[in-house]
């Protein structure tokens, strides 16, 4: 699918820069405890949106999220990228999609951002970190900072020095290695971490043990840019349903309930990496745990 803009409802203003968007995966192949009966029985998979029930796939997307304030431009999550190496996942390998040409039509040119806010180091979240400019790893976005979870970053170092080069597809070497190199990475110790006004870090680990969520809030309005707290719309009717991706399922799970608890029949949003539109959600409670709202 070529590369689509989408304007968001939330605060500041929000911008999806979608790199991939439609049926995608299993749901009994991301997440290990359901079976296909009880993938059936959900809410999620009777709603076309969210759910190819014909072919028993999840409709998912793969996103950046462009964020402005009054004051600064910031990126969230850096999608799967161009000229990335990534053969085990056809739909990501050698892409040469039109990301960048997206971003300048919404009026943004890449010495514009100022801060590439990381959720967590996986390889479609960080693919556009970086880009090649003769046959070199460069920083995509020159003037920027990129914030990472500290925790995060050790985590990966440790295991490339343990496993090698090819950890999470090789993302070290094509997408953070580069930026650490250029001196304009920000390592965030664990906590809250204000970034600029209305714009903070809050751990979520489980997923990884870095994992960070970006909570909005510009004095009206309440979103959080959760990454892959919650995968799919499945998991707000299945929280206890982990993914095959998650280095501690417990721990991810536990993150997951208590975003939906704290969020859960307020008018805060939650964006998630991965959700297709409408993306932007509110979440409420009913008889059986928790259910999409998406008005």
């Amino acid at each position: 699918m070529t590369s689509r803009t989408f304007r968001l409802d939330g605060p500041f203003r929000i911008d999806r820069l979608v790199e991939f968007e439609g049926p995608f995966r299993s749901a009994t192949h991301l997440f290990p405890p359901a079976t296909e009966a009880e993938v059936r029985a959900t809410a999620t998979a009777r709603d076309p949106r969210f759910y190819d029930l014909e072919r028993d796939l999840l409709v998912m997307a793969f996103h950046a999220l462009l964020v402005r304030t009054p004051t600064h431009t910031l990126i969230v999550d850096t999608c799967l990228g161009n000229d990335k190496s990534r053969p085990k996942v056809p739909e990501w390998n050698q892409r040469s999609g039109a990301f960048l040409e997206d971003l300048t039509a919404l009026g943004v040119r890449p010495g514009d951002v100022d801060y590439v806010l990381c959720t967590h180091l996986h390889a479609d979240h960080v693919g556009w970190h970086t880009r090649l400019v003769d046959g070199r790893w460069v920083p995509t976005f020159p003037r920027a900072r990129y914030l990472f979870a500290r925790r995060e970053i050790d985590h990966l170092r440790a295991r490339v020095r343990q496993e090698g080069p090819m950890v999470h597809h090789g993302i070290w070497d094509d997408g953070v290695q580069p930026v650490l190199d250029a001196g304009l990475a920000v390592l965030v110790e664990d906590g809250v971490h204000e970034v600029v006004p209305g714009v903070s870090l809050h751990p979520a680990p489980g997923h990884t043990p870095g994992t960070v969520m970006v909570r909005l809030d510009d004095g009206r309005h309440v979103a959080w840019l959760i990454g892959d707290v919650v995968h799919h719309p499945i998991q707000v009717e299945r929280p206890d349903w982990f993914s095959r991706f998650c280095d501690d399922p417990t721990g991810a799970c536990a993150s997951r309930g208590r975003l939906l608890e704290l969020v859960a029949d307020t008018d805060m949003r939650l964006i998630p990496a991965h959700f297709p539109a409408p993306t932007s959600v509110r979440i409420r409670r009913d008889a059986s745990g928790y259910r999409l709202d998406t008005d």
